[in-house]
């Protein structure tokens, strides 16, 4: 009879993976932790900060309280924008002059004349989700609080550049961040592929505003939306069309 060594030979890493020998990673990525940040274009006195950009100015907006991006801040709206509403907005010292911003990354803005007081809306709230990140290697992403669309059972959060998209959860267990990103445009059933789980390295968040000013009510031009896009899938999480691309 053949004799049977007393030590197997060493498998390589994927015979491992397939016998399920070798648990996989956790994605919980090892690496220098997520840098939480805080995001206004204005100074505590409503002016414009050293180093942002205006790069329009609109006349007859109209905004309302409560930002869907930021929870923080308002959304407004103008006859020029069309069907795309200015999120997040905030009011700025000069009288009847708000500031929008489409991308916490980006240090352009939009100022907007609004002679009209910011209507009812759904008012400051808590956004648990950041207004933006960037991820992995160069991606940047932007929420989308108002996604309906789901993968697995879980809902699209942001929409990254290079044509990527984030589903949820956010993994936040830890310092460092991650978050599971997929191409989309994939030739499969679903039109993703997933490209696993990336670190989060920033993660931008919309401080809140200074008082609005007083002024004369004014009918709105606002849609009617209300935030959706929220995930009470992940136990270590409380989570979500975006208004703008991520999109340099």
């Amino acid at each position: 009879m053949r004799a049977v060594p007393a030590t197997l030979p060493a498998l390589p890493a994927v015979a491992l993976l397939i016998f399920g020998l070798v648990a996989l990673p956790a994605h919980a990525a090892s690496g220098p932790a997520t840098a939480v940040r805080t995001v206004s274009p204005l100074t505590s006195a409503g002016t414009l900060k050293p180093g942002y950009k205006v790069t329009r100015r609109e006349g007859h907006g109209t905004c309302q309280s409560g930002s869907f991006m930021t929870g923080r801040a308002d959304r407004c709206a103008t006859p020029a924008s069309g069907a795309v509403v200015l999120d997040p907005c905030w009011p700025a010292a000069e009288a009847k002059t708000f500031v929008c911003q489409a991308k916490p990354w980006l240090r352009k803005v939009v100022e907007l004349h609004v002679p009209g007081a910011v209507s009812d809306g759904p008012g400051p709230h808590h956004q648990s989700l950041p207004w933006g990140m960037r991820v992995g290697a160069s991606l940047r992403c932007l929420l989308d609080p108002g996604s309906v669309r789901r993968l697995s059972g879980h809902p699209l959060l942001f929409h990254c550049t290079h044509h990527r998209d984030v589903f949820g959860p956010l993994h936040r267990n830890g310092s460092r961040w991650t978050a599971h990103v997929y191409r989309t445009g994939a030739r499969t059933r679903s039109g993703y592929r997933s490209l696993g789980w990336l670190a989060v390295h920033v993660a931008w968040y919309g401080a809140a505003p200074a008082p609005e000013p007083a002024a004369t009510p004014t009918p709105s031009l606002l849609p009617s939306l209300s935030p959706t896009a929220s995930d009470s899938t992940a136990p270590s999480t409380t989570a979500p069309t975006a208004t703008a691309s991520p999109t340099s």
